[in-house]
Order: C-alpha cells, then sequence, then structure tokens
C-alpha cells in the first residue's frame, strides 16, 4: 500500500499555490532523472557478441510516444523509448538486439485478444496479438518479448477527479483475466530460447499534487490504485514464470520524503520524479500528457535490462 502523506496543511497549500513553471521547459525534463539512469550497470555481459531478436508489445508507452507540442495532437512516436534505449544499453553489453515493435497506442489485453473489432492500427481478424504470435513462430534463435499492456485498462479511472474507483476496480480486475491468455498464446508459439519480461508501471499522476488544495489527495488516490495495478501485474506475471521490470522502483514512486526544489519548495520524492519523468506536470503545448519523456523512457529500459538473462 502505499504510505500516508507526510506534509503539514500548511505547507501542501503553499507548495499547490506555487508555480510549477519550474517543470515547464521540455530541455529540462529531457535531461533530468538521468545521474539515476547512469547508476544501471552496463558491463558486459557475455565474451562474444550475440545476435538476439527483440519483440517489442504494448500500446502508446512500448513505441516511445511523446507529445509534439502541436495543438489538437496527442503525441507520436519517436525513436528514443525504451525500446530504442535498451538496444543501446545490450550493445554495449556485447548484444545486438533487432527489434520489432507491433504496438498499438491505446491497446489493451482486450483489444488484442478481441479480432472481431478494429483498432487504431490494425484490421480484423489481425491484432498486434496475432501478428506477435505469427511473427515468434517463424523465429528459431534466441529472443527478447516485453510485455507493456494493462495502463489503458485503468486510465480512463485516473483521469477522472475523484479517482473512479468502481472503473478503477473493473480494470484491474480485467487485466487479471485477459493478460494472462495473452501470455499463453505467446509463450506457445515462442521456443524455449525466448526471454519474457513483463512491464510494471510509474504513476504520472502523481503530477496532480502541484494542482491546487485539493490535488496531493487526488495524487494519493491515484498511487494506490496505480499500487494495486501493480500488484495485479506482478501476481500475473509471477504465475506465468516471467521476470518483472520493476518500473516503480526506479521512478520510486512510493517515495514520499521532501525534496526542495527552486522556485517551487518542498514536494515529495515521488511527485518530482513524476514530474521530471513524464511530461505530466508541462504547461501547454506538451503537456499534461502523461507519456515518459526521454529520461523517464531510459529508466524504463535499466529496469527492463535488470530483468535480462546475465547470458543469452
Amino acid at each position: 500500500m502505499a504510505r500516508k502523506w507526510k506534509y503539514s496543511l500548511t505547507v501542501i497549500v503553499a507548495v499547490a499555490l506555487i508555480t510549477t513553471a519550474f517543470f515547464f521547459g521540455r530541455n529540462s525534463a529531457s535531461t533530468n532523472g538521468g545521474s539515476a539512469s547512469a547508476a544501471t550497470s552496463l558491463a558486459p555481459k557475455t565474451s562474444t557478441p550475440t545476435s538476439v531478436f527483440y519483440l517489442d508489445i504494448g500500446a502508446s508507452e512500448s513505441l516511445g510516444f511523446q507529445p509534439t507540442g502541436i495543438k489538437g495532437h496527442n503525441g507520436a512516436r519517436t525513436n528514443t523509448g525504451y525500446a530504442n534505449d535498451l538496444i543501446h544499453r545490450e550493445a554495449l553489453a556485447g548484444v545486438t538486439l533487432t527489434l520489432d515493435q507491433v504496438g498499438c497506442p491505446g491497446d489493451t489485453p482486450q483489444s488484442i485478444l478481441d479480432t472481431t473489432e478494429k483498432d487504431a492500427c490494425y484490421e480484423p481478424p489481425e491484432t498486434q496479438l496475432t501478428k506477435a504470435v505469427a511473427y515468434l513462430k517463424a523465429q528459431t534463435g534466441p529472443g527478447l518479448v516485453t510485455i507493456d499492456l494493462g495502463f489503458n485498462d485503468v486510465r480512463p479511472c485516473m483521469e477522472q477527479n475523484p479517482v473512479n474507483q468502481i472503473c478503477l476496480a473493473a480494470g484491474i480486475a480485467a487485466v487479471g483475466v485477459d493478460l494472462p491468455k495473452v501470455i499463453a498464446q505467446l509463450k506457445a508459439a515462442a521456443t524455449s530460447s525466448v526471454h519474457f519480461v513483463g512491464i510494471e508501471y510509474a504513476d504520472p499522476y502523481l503530477g496532480y499534487y502541484m494542482r491546487g488544495p485539493g490535488g496531493p489527495a487526488l495524487a494519493t488516490s491515484t498511487l494506490v490504485g496505480m499500487d494495486q495495478l501493480d500488484e495485479m501485474l506482478g501476481s500475473v506475471y509471477t504465475k506465468a514464470g516471467i521476470p518483472v521490470a520493476n518500473v516503480p522502483q526506479v521512478f520510486e514512486i512510493n517515495d514520499n520524503a521532501p525534496v526542495r526544489l527552486d522556485n517551487v519548495g518542498l514536494v515529495p520524492t515521488n511527485v518530482n520524479m513524476a514530474c521530471q519523468l513524464s511530461w505530466f506536470c508541462y504547461g501547454t503545448p506538451f503537456g499534461p500528457d502523461d507519456h515518459p519523456n526521454d529520461a523517464g523512457y531510459s529508466l524504463i529500459a535499466s529496469a527492463i535490462q535488470a530483468a535480462l538473462p546475465t547470458k543469452w
């Protein structure tokens, strides 16, 4: 469970009323947080180069989506997402990853299991799951599959004030029912030399903390919900024998120790991390947006790399 906020009403109101302009610069978010990702060891894991295919499954986050700054445009995929970062990290470890991304914005475990409904990327009966299964059946060598699904099951619930608890409970339950079905199809199509990694989530909605007197309570409720989602994801992946990328840990989402920021004042560590590693605390035209920024994607890559085998 999330820890309770430890701040007096005076501090909460003062912080909430202070301008958050400190956060609203694209360049600062792209560089902040780099020291955390640099802490991950990049020591070579193999003595000779190894070629490994990399299948990246998920929704917009799996494609490195970030806001474009164009009014009325909800973002675009980039080549600076965690999959791209992971390629560079593994190259330093002597492993060549060949990336194939089949993800689609808005996808959920339910949408990729449904071969009758069109989504933003696929025409029935094809879905990213059918494409991924066909891809895996055609592979014979060592491979990596990352699974980045579940966030969109709770995203609409988190965007309401207060957080829609009925929606949240239903979304998390749906992940528990349908994600195992997705995993079963993927594992049945893959050889024993394929390594799977499931991805848990940070909580960009912690940025609500900065939105006036009611912000801290709203941020707390999103954190409770995201912890519940991550608990479900961890349970599903563990039961399937799949290691988990501990994204909540590298984003420090349950650390509410106070930190002092210039021109802002005291804020909890997890709020600071959410604001610096995602676009949620940005003003227009780039935010608020719940996708990670470059620094955030780099940290996700570090969490995935920590779940990889020591030798392919």
